[in-house]
């Protein structure tokens, strides 16, 4: 799956990003206000976490309000059924939109992916797939292993699981599996809309076809990116510390703005 670095487009694309970002103006921002974040419309907005603080960002413009603090280590973040759900340490919290939450349960120390599909949320742990109830925090192990497991995401109506380098889409009632076509080695970032499923490998973004495996390049410039989230057509990353959004009818992108360095949870909702 991964094509030719030397491909004029790729070079080319990635060199106009890095362009962008020498131009765009460094922000003065205090040691407590260090990512941008704010209220967008319902059903489209960004929320991450950053050092202590949970924040909002709308999807058009990257303007920004805080929620509330006290998140630091939160690596896990998704939505579901106009709530968050996040894990710091051991535990499961369910955050409402204005940043105020609700401890679910506990001993989810280890987590590697979570996600949230068809009424449920799952989570990977300890080489176990759980389906949890989003109301109370209960959870249920759903057959098979799933050691070696990197990205969780849901899409088409199944689970698409980046396990060893291998993307399988998965049944969870059954824990059935079939194995998609291509090599997922080396991603660094995955998201899904119902439809769609994104990866970023080595320095390009690739569209999935969740059912086939089918893929498309949308072209490169996001080498190193870790954080992606995506909402309809767009797909939103953060790539050295900036905030790209990026249209994936054309692969056409823009900036949002900078100053998202040391993010580690990012979704929409």
């Amino acid at each position: 799956m991964v094509e030719d670095s030397t491909n004029p487009a790729i070079i080319n694309k990635h060199y106009t990003k890095g362009e962008v970002v020498k131009g765009i103006k460094t922000l003065a921002l205090s040691a407590a206000m260090c990512l941008f974040a704010v209220t967008g419309a319902y059903g489209e907005a960004i929320y991450a976490v950053q050092g202590g603080g949970l924040y909002s960002a709308d999807t058009g413009t990257g303007e920004w309000v805080e929620l509330s603090g006290s998140w630091e280590g939160t690596e896990l973040m998704t939505s579901f059924s106009r709530s968050l759900y996040a894990i710091q340490g051991d535990v499961l919290y369910k955050v409402a939109r204005d940043g105020t939450w609700t401890e679910l349960s506990d001993s989810w120390t280890g987590t590697v992916g979570l996600t949230a599909g068809d009424n449920w949320l799952y989570a990977v742990q300890n080489d176990q797939l759980y389906s949890i109830d989003p109301d109370n925090g209960s959870w249920e192990s759903i057959p098979g292993s799933y050691d070696g497991t990197t990205h969780l995401a849901w899409s088409a109506g199944a689970l698409m699981v980046i396990q060893n380098g291998t993307l399988y889409r998965t049944d969870p009632a059954t824990g059935e599996y079939s194995e998609l076509p291509s090599s997922y080695s080396g991603t660094t970032a995955a998201a899904a809309t119902s439809s769609a499923f994104f990866v970023i490998q080595g320095d390009a973004l690739y569209k999935v076809n969740p059912s086939t495996g089918d893929y498309e390049n949308l072209g490169g410039g996001y080498d190193g990116a870790t954080e992606m989230a995506a909402y309809g057509n767009y797909v939103y990353c953060i790539w050295q510390g900036t905030l790209w959004k990026t249209d994936v009818r054309t692969g056409d992108y823009e900036s949002l703005g900078s100053s998202w360095e040391g993010t580690t949870a990012f979704c929409i909702l």
